[in-house]
């Protein structure tokens, strides 16, 4: 590895883990409470949880004590990039510094194992809450290893014992808990549980179960939105977004049900179903419209994914050339080298790619240099504003910048006709959006437009 990758401040994603990938060593029996010390951090292991509330209770006679439950984020990138020995040092000088702020508020800390900490105090969560602004401060402070620096951050659940009934396993789920949300609300902040974080949380466990039971049952279903063109008004497409059909909860949006793919690594199994169904969907519809299909972020760092899709296409009897894979920024930012690869595979057996949401993640004229696309998406955001100063300028340069590089422009979230006779006069090819038709199941997609004549006048904005 050379000097520069050795120096990965500032990692750019979200990658985190409640655990290394490895056994970080047998605890050795020690002089800690309960006589267990994990070898790493020279901390008592998790087998002293219990031990450690007992004693801080009978020293507070029936006082609250408070628990603070700090897990690293971005753990799992010091692993993988500077390898286990690196990880193992990052372990030792957190919890150093934990130990440190710990004896300072005369807290108790111990190893849950992997890049998880607990802290015992006395106190309410309220009284807890300072400690863990310190704790995420001090966690966040660089740390030099094996000639490079990374830097961590620290995600902090907090419960105290006004929560529970009494005992430690139940205080450290509850602190687990409030953990959960530190961890959805971004890292590198702290979270005292409420009840109200429980429920959520069970009700994601229902849907984690559900889901995955749904993708096998066939409940999560494509629906389709139409692609018109500009300057014609004919449709030339859909793309396809996935709708939840849950037996309870009816059609439940792919905000709530995709994250849930992701995180529990069913993201995959999702995608391919999804297009599986477009593609035998796709065989009904005129052979000149194109099926347009969304990749996760996830998903594009797969070395098989180009030839998992192009296997699909060719059961599903839909030509490559009538596919278009929509790839957002984020998805490049987490790796660039592995989108460069997928998508050079997939335009050589005749996929088109189109790069999404363009011009709201991180450098959009790197990606466009760098990698080669077949269409830009203007994010929605920018159609929203089209009729300001700052917004036509903007989606002006996008599309002059489109026709420049021969990338047609699509541009999203079309609503009135007064948008889309503005952004044909600008000379943008494709809209999609309200104005044009709502996703719909295929059938009704396909009913609701008529293939043979414009569904939008092309005259209106030249006339």
């Amino acid at each position: 590895m050379g000097s520069a990758l050795h120096r990965i401040t500032g990692f750019l994603g979200t990658a985190s883990g409640t655990g290394i990938p490895r056994d970080t060593g047998t605890a050795a029996h020690g002089d800690g409470p309960g006589g267990w010390i994990d070898p790493v951090t020279t901390l008592p292991d998790r087998r002293t949880i219990a031990r450690l509330f007992d004693d801080l209770s009978a020293r507070l006679e029936g006082g609250p004590v408070a628990m603070l439950i700090v897990n690293l984020d971005r753990f799992s990138m010091v692993n993988d990039v500077c390898g286990h020995e690196a990880g193992d040092l990052v372990l030792r000088v957190t919890a150093e510094r934990l130990r440190r702020l710990a004896r300072a508020s005369g807290a108790a800390l111990a190893h849950l194992g992997g890049d998880e900490y607990a802290c015992l105090m006395p106190g309410d969560a309220a009284s807890a809450a300072e400690i863990a602004r310190r704790m995420v401060d001090q966690v966040a402070e660089p740390i030099a290893v094996a000639g490079g620096v990374v830097e961590v951050g620290a995600s902090i659940g907090i419960a105290d014992s006004a929560a529970i009934d009494g005992r430690a396993d139940d205080l450290l789920r509850v602190a687990g808990v409030a953990l959960s949300r530190a961890k959805n609300d971004g890292g590198a902040t702290f979270r005292t549980f409420e009840l109200a974080m429980d429920f959520d949380l069970r009700d994601r466990v229902r849907l984690e179960s559900d889901l995955r039971a749904g993708i096998a049952r066939g409940e999560v279903v494509p629906f389709y939105q139409p692609i018109l063109s500009l300057q014609s008004g004919h449709l030339v497409g859909f793309e396809s977004l996935a709708r939840w059909r849950h037996p309870i909860r009816g059609i439940i949006d792919p905000a709530v049900f995709i994250p849930i793919a992701e995180d529990v690594d069913l993201i995959n199994d999702l995608s391919f179903a999804l297009l599986r169904q477009a593609c035998r969907d796709a065989r009904d519809w005129p052979g000149h419209l194109t099926l347009s299909i969304n990749i996760s972020p996830l998903q594009i760092r797969r070395p098989d994914l180009a030839i998992r899709l192009l296997q699909t296409l060719y059961a599903g009897g839909l030509a490559p050339g009538r596919l278009i894979l929509e790839i957002t920024e984020s998805a490049l930012v987490e790796d660039i080298a592995a989108a460069r690869a997928t998508i050079l595979s997939l335009r050589n057996a005749g996929v088109k790619v189109a790069l999404d949401d363009f011009g709201t993640g991180y450098s959009s004229l790197h990606h466009l240099r760098e990698l080669q696309f077949d269409r830009i998406k203007i994010d929605r955001s920018f159609i929203a504003t089209l009729d300001s100063f700052a917004g036509g300028k903007i989606v002006r340069a996008i599309v002059d910048l489109g026709h420049g590089l021969g990338m047609p422009v699509t541009a999203e979230g079309v609503e009135t006709i007064e948008q889309a006779d503005t952004l044909s006069l600008l000379g943008c090819a494709y809209g999609q959006g309200f104005l044009f038709g709502r996703p719909l199941p295929a059938a009704e997609a396909l009913a609701a437009v008529d293939t043979r004549h414009p569904m939008i006048d092309p005259r209106r904005a030249t006339g």
